[in-house]
């Protein structure tokens, strides 16, 4: 008999990601974190497990600290990865064949993965330094005066904080090549330098040249909104510019024969709300152009759940041996799948198909075999593997089951998809999570309006733990891509740009009316929630209906004009708003719900989090405080130390002790009555 879930069964939940493949195809290493319940921390390792899963997956690394980011050599004789084993994260290598694992170097913060060379000799990677240089691990101590005066800061520049990233002051993301064999074996080289921040570093195939993303425009409003492409000699040397600074540009990735580097990006014609696609260059110069010029879906993964890995890469490009196509994963309604674009004729060919999730992919060098991490809306995550023939997909395998007795234990829904459509508005897609054995015939059910962030992002085929929580617990879970989702087409996504609050609130409001004629939810005891924009768009719903009888917003917008001083990307709004708020008070103001605040009759929950950069706390504390102020039925949980990431990579008794809160706010005020067989 299966058991509803409570919030404590986060802690017995494995997740994995980044499956990478060897080079021979035959084995494919990926990261298991798990939570310590006792010391409150995250666990991961690096796994191995045959691609012809005739083996159960073995754990390949061991000790404490988090293990993440592994790859193999070209040679397939090594395998790097990054570890926080000794405090900070560093770079480590070991035999591919297992055995000890050795630091490659005494540095301290090493970030995103580590790059190999064509040769199989160095290793290419970014590393965070101050001015100054790199910090080694056991460095000279520093002075009293030094200790003490660390939190002091001095900021002279407009983007100067990022969430859960902290205080940009004083340190840069550079470029630094370590050799991995030979006689100067783990005596690092720093290749860039400057007040700039580089990232995804990419080898030439004659191993000559590194191509890195980067951002050295001069300091403006849209900084966030611009990076570009550049190529360094793999020995050092002036970074050369092939982009326009035309909008961000990232994970560029050269074709086999050196001649041309694709990269995922876009021109910023929508500003932030536009689909990004693929782009190339010449790696010798001239003028960008789109492949995807066109394609209607973005090109990455956009879904949003709350059950990822540990630092889990974001989806790149791979072109195809042959140099012909590229290879990724899209974004489209709700699924994330591989698609092949080819150059020659600019077609677009979706491969894999299903109601799920690709989050994490990698493919050998013939690309014949693909490794990926998927996720359903009733799997967490597992790794699977298949053929590429023909250029299709065949032979498609799981490997893993990591939470098969997690899973046969707990109540877990399948959600049921539903389309519905506002006044004059498009079809909007959305999926209700019904309590598990729940019928009809029981009477009718309390449900909860769930609402995601981003905007621009996209619910779907996603594990949802907070989901499938409260549908265990007697709560019809109904959530929905409004207006300014991805995965619908460019005017679908642009269509709430500067008017949050409109076109977003019809949508979801007739999302309801469908769902309350089909007679199975209770029109009486509905509630709504959502975090960060989805935050926002709780906010603002109260203010605007009574209809629902108790709403937690999470992280949430209460007013665009202070949110544009405070908040780490406040100021992109002058972006949308055509101007900061000292200019056009009114068009900020309108759509902020503090505003009509003296409307709110709904009891609420305030979550929010002290170190949250990208909606800092004094967004929950200003609506809170007028909502206090007023009498009204309002209360606040703040998190002392986590960010805006709480609900997913947060402190895990956090996210433990925050899923309660919602629950019971909800069980409160919403009566429910389940009961199971």
């Amino acid at each position: 008999m299966r058991r509803p879930l409570n919030p404590e069964d986060l802690f017995e939940l494995k997740i994995v990601s980044d499956p990478q493949i060897s080079p021979n195809g035959k084995s494919i290493v990926y990261v298991e974190t798990r939570i310590d319940r006792l010391t409150n921390k995250y666990c991961s390792r690096i796994w191995i497990v045959s691609t012809f899963g005739e083996t159960e997956p073995q754990q390949f690394t061991s000790g404490p600290g988090l293990d993440f980011a592994p790859r193999w050599s070209p040679d397939g004789k090594w395998l790097a990865f990054v570890s926080t084993r000794r405090g900070h994260s560093q770079l480590w290598i070991m035999p591919s064949t297992g055995g000890e694992a050795e630091p490659l170097t005494n540095i301290r913060y090493v970030g995103g993965i580590p790059v190999w060379s064509p040769d199989s000799r160095t290793i290419a990677c970014v590393v965070n330094v101050g001015p100054k240089g790199p910090e080694e691990e056991h460095g000279r101590k520093k002075t009293p005066r030094q200790r003490f005066s660390e939190d002091v800061l001095v900021i002279d520049r407009l983007e100067y904080k990022l969430d859960t990233t902290g205080y940009l002051v004083g340190k840069h993301w550079h470029l630094f090549t370590i050799p991995a064999v030979g006689p100067d074996r783990g005596k690092y080289q720093q290749l860039t330098f400057g007040d700039y921040n580089y990232s995804s570093p990419a080898w030439s195939p004659d191993g000559q040249y590194i191509a890195l993303a980067g951002n050295r425009t001069p300091e403006r409003l849209d900084l966030a909104l611009v990076n570009d492409i550049w190529v360094i000699p793999a020995t050092g040397g002036e970074p050369r510019r092939l982009t326009r600074s035309q909008g961000p540009a990232n994970h560029p990735a050269w074709s086999p024969d050196g001649q041309v580097i694709a990269y995922v990006g876009h021109d910023r014609s929508y500003g932030s709300y536009t689909n990004p696609g693929i782009w190339m260059v010449a790696a010798s110069g001239g003028e960008p152009w789109e492949l995807t010029n066109g394609f209607p879906y973005p090109v990455g993964d956009k879904s949003i759940g709350d059950i990822r890995g540990h630092k889990e890469p974001s989806i790149s490009l791979t072109w195809a041996s042959d140099g012909h196509n590229i290879y990724t994963c899209v974004s489209k309604a709700g699924a994330v799948h591989l698609w092949r674009f080819s150059i020659p004729d600019n077609q677009a060919i979706q491969m894999t198909t299903g109601n799920s999730v690709i989050y994490n992919i990698s493919f050998t060098p013939d690309t014949r075999q693909v490794a990926m991490a998927i996720t359903t809306a009733t799997l967490p995550n597992d790794v699977w593997v298949a053929d590429i023939s023909n250029e299709k997909i065949t032979n498609k395998r799981r490997l893993t089951r990591v939470n098969r007795e997690w899973l046969s234990r707990l109540a877990i829904s399948e959600p049921i998809r539903f389309s519905s459509r506002s006044a004059n508005g498009p079809e909007v897609e959305g999926w209700i999570l019904y309590p598990h054995g729940r019928t009809p015939a029981r009477g009718l059910i309390p449900a909860i309006l769930e609402i995601h962030g981003g905007p621009m992002v996209m619910y779907g085929y996603v594990f949802f733990l907070e989901f499938q929580l409260l549908a265990s617990q007697g709560f019809a879970v109904i959530y929905t891509n409004p207006r300014g989702s991805m995965g619908y087409g460019q005017e679908f996504v642009t269509a709430i740009r500067g008017d949050w609050g409109n076109h977003d609130y019809m949508d979801l409001m007739a999302v309801m009316d469908y769902v309350l004629s089909q007679g199975l939810i209770d029109p009486n005891r509905l509630g709504v929630a959502g975090g960060s924009y989805g935050g926002y768009m709780t906010n603002w719903i109260v203010t605007q209906t009574h209809r629902f009888k108790a709403a937690v917003s999470m992280r949430g917008i209460s007013n665009l004009y202070s949110l544009f001083g405070t908040s780490d990307s406040g100021f992109l709004k002058a972006d949308e708003y055509s101007g900061p708020p000292w200019v056009f008070p009114e068009k900020y103001m309108k759509r902020s719900p503090i505003k009509y605040v003296a409307n709110v009759r709904t009891p609420l929950l305030i979550i929010g989090s002290t170190h949250d950069f990208r909606v800092p706390i004094e967004q929950g504390e200003q609506f809170y405080t007028a909502l206090k102020f007023q009498g009204r039925n309002v209360r606040m949980v703040r998190f002392l130390n986590d960010t805006h990431e709480l609900s997913r990579s947060g402190n895990p008794w956090h996210r433990v002790i925050r899923l309660e809160h919602i629950l019971s706010w909800f069980q409160k005020h919403l009566k429910v009555d389940y009961r199971y067989k």
